[in-house]
């Protein structure tokens, strides 16, 4: 370890270059410090961090190793809460079918998810795929169609 440099804490690693750790960050900007580690908890980007903190990377680096442990516990528990939201989201879905909260249910479960999955780094298991039908799958459906309109005013009269 060498001697602070200017209050800053330097190591060395195996090719002699300073390191950053992080302690300057914690000493003089202790608050910008706390945010780096909840923003790193809660799942943000290390570009967004930097952005937002006005730090550097390495800076958000150095919290992210330093704090490691921490910000581990931190991802659990949000992911339990957020499980219990999504639950209990799920369950009030179920419950106000025909009613006016669904809406709202509907978007608190699916923010709750999307979090969990984010937090989890998981991809989702279900994937939307859109196929558009070529041009003469559209006559061929226009002329189902067709059929089935006449049909229907025959049955009608």
């Amino acid at each position: 370890m060498n001697q602070p440099n200017h209050g800053q804490v330097l190591s060395t690693s195996r090719d002699a270059r300073p390191r950053y750790t992080g302690e300057l960050l914690l000493r003089t900007r202790p608050k910008i410090y706390r945010q780096i580690v909840r923003l790193l908890g809660e799942g943000w980007s290390s570009n967004k961090i930097c952005k937002w903190c006005h730090v550097t990377r390495e800076t958000v680096r150095a919290v992210e190793h330093r704090e490691a442990a921490e910000i581990s516990a931190r991802k659990k528990s949000i992911v339990g809460i957020l499980s219990n939201v999504a639950e209990l989201g799920a369950s009030r879905m179920e419950e106000t079918i025909g009613k006016a909260g669904l809406r709202d249910a509907t978007i608190g479960t699916g923010v709750a998810v999307d979090k969990i999955i984010a937090l989890t780094s998981q991809t989702p298991d279900v994937a939307v795929q859109v196929i558009l039908p070529t041009p003469e799958e559209r006559a061929e459906r226009k002329a189902i169609h067709a059929k089935l309109d006449e049909i229907t005013r025959k049955l009608a009269s």
